[in-house]
């Protein structure tokens, strides 16, 4: 079946966690106009490069980004192909990958920071980071951890990686404000009516809350030494 590179786009950027084009947007350096552009096929043949640069985005192959599209993009993938979308000179912008904001554990959610935040007093903000080499996410933030509820996976002393772009799925380590302004970090699954949030370590129990009860929840997608 044919289908458009508009489509996969689309159907990419979902499987990528990235919920709205803005997201996306964000990512690669562009306006999101653009990406509506690009989602819906308002445009005429795109270069090798920028297949190259949206591939990496999605973090999927420039053949994936192509599969199933007709014979006018035949000479546009053997160029792309042969660059390589792994090529380190195509790259994300630096603006979009500034250093990463830390909050303590139990702190909120640093939301709407900039890279400006970091030369004057952010409050809840602990420290900023190097942002590790494989963390693409614009908008991605670290939690300090402190208590031993999730040990073994998340140790006390180390600092969780957070996307709040990220789609939380059932098994999912999420980062979790309350609307009374708890935070907490737990294991998610969906339950009838809302969520249980479990930790690793035995000694606590799991916890039943509804959608209400939640302002944001986001996904931890690693935990590293606080050396990094």
């Amino acid at each position: 079946m044919v289908v458009s590179l508009g489509q996969n786009i689309k159907r990419l950027r979902w499987e990528a966690g990235l919920q709205t084009q803005k997201a996306l947007a964000d990512l690669l350096g562009v306006p999101q106009p653009q990406v509506s552009d690009w989602e819906n096929d308002r445009y005429a043949v795109l270069e090798a490069l920028t297949l190259v640069k949206i591939a990496k985005g999605l973090r999927c192959s420039v053949d994936q980004l192509l599969a199933g599209i007709d014979v006018d993009y035949d000479r546009v993938r053997e160029v792309a192909v042969a660059a390589g979308h792994e090529l380190a000179n195509v790259d994300f912008p630096s603006e979009a990958l500034a250093d990463v904001p830390v909050v303590a554990e139990g702190e909120r959610v640093p939301e709407g920071v900039t890279r400006a935040d970091r030369e004057g007093e952010r409050p809840g903000i602990a420290q900023w980071i190097r942002r590790p080499g494989d963390l693409r996410d614009p908008k991605a933030y670290g939690v300090q951890i402190h208590g031993d509820s999730m040990v073994p996976a998340h140790r006390p002393g180390s600092i969780a990686i957070v996307s709040p772009v990220r789609r939380v799925q059932d098994g999912d380590d999420v980062y979790v404000r309350f609307a009374s302004g708890e935070c907490v970090i737990r294991l998610m699954y969906g339950a009838h009516g809302g969520y249980i949030l479990q930790t690793y370590n035995p000694a606590y129990p799991p916890r039943f809350v509804r959608p209400k009860e939640i302002h944001a929840m986001h996904v931890i997608l690693y935990s590293r030494r606080r050396d990094f």
